[in-house]
C-alpha cells in the first residue's frame, strides 16, 4: 500500500469546494449537501490518517523532522479551515419564488432581499436572479440579474422578458430582455 500523500487530501478538499459552488436545481440541494459532507468526511479521515502516520514515527525520526511535521500539520489545519470557509452557505441566500416551464425550458426566479430584512423595497440592494435549468444536468445557469423583483417571465421568439412585480411601487413598469 502506497503512503498517503498530502496532495490527495488537497484534491478532496478542492472537490468539496467545487461541488459547493455549483448551482443545482432546488430538488437536488439536499443531495448536493450530502455529497459535500461526504467528501469532507472522507478528506477528514484521510487527513487524520496522514497526521497519525506522520506523528507515530519512531522517536529518532520524530525529533529530526519535528519542524517538517509541524509545518505539514499546520498546512492540513489551515486547508480544512479554508475549505469550510468557502463552502459555508451565504447568509443572504436568495429565496426561490417561482418555478416556470415555458417552451420546454424550466425557469427559476429567486429574490435577493436586504439583510437585515427591513422592508422588501426600502433598501438599496434588492433584485431578482433568473436561472434556466440545464437541458441534461440538474444544474442551473444564471440568465438574468435584475435590480427589481421579477413578477412575470415570458419567452418570445427566443427572447426572455422579465417584468417587474407589483410589490414595489417604484419599480412598476421596469422590464429587462435578454436573448436566449
Amino acid at each position: 500500500m502506497k503512503p498517503l500523500k498530502l496532495y490527495s487530501l488537497i484534491i478532496l478538499l478542492l472537490l468539496g469546494v467545487l461541488i459547493s459552488q455549483i448551482k443545482v436545481i432546488p430538488s437536488w440541494e439536499n443531495i448536493q449537501t450530502l455529497l459535500i459532507v461526504s467528501v469532507f468526511i472522507l478528506a477528514l479521515v484521510i487527513g487524520l490518517l496522514y497526521l497519525f502516520k506522520l506523528w507515530s514515527r519512531k522517536n529518532k525520526e520524530k525529533t529530526k523532522n519535528l519542524t517538517q511535521q509541524l509545518i505539514r500539520t499546520s498546512i492540513i489545519v489551515v486547508l480544512f479551515a479554508l475549505a469550510w470557509l468557502f463552502t459555508i452557505p451565504n447568509v443572504s441566500k436568495p429565496e426561490l419564488v417561482d418555478e416556470l416551464t415555458i417552451e420546454n425550458k424550466t425557469i427559476y426566479v429567486y429574490y435577493e432581499s436586504c439583510f437585515p430584512p427591513d422592508s422588501d423595497c426600502e433598501c438599496n440592494y434588492y433584485g431578482s436572479l433568473v436561472y434556466t435549468k440545464n437541458q441534461y444536468l440538474p444544474i442551473m445557469h444564471l440568465v438574468l440579474k435584475t435590480d427589481f423583483y421579477v413578477g412575470s417571465v415570458q419567452l418570445n421568439n427566443g427572447e426572455l422578458i422579465a417584468k417587474a412585480s407589483d410589490s414595489c411601487t417604484k419599480d412598476l413598469g421596469k422590464m429587462e430582455k435578454i436573448n436566449q
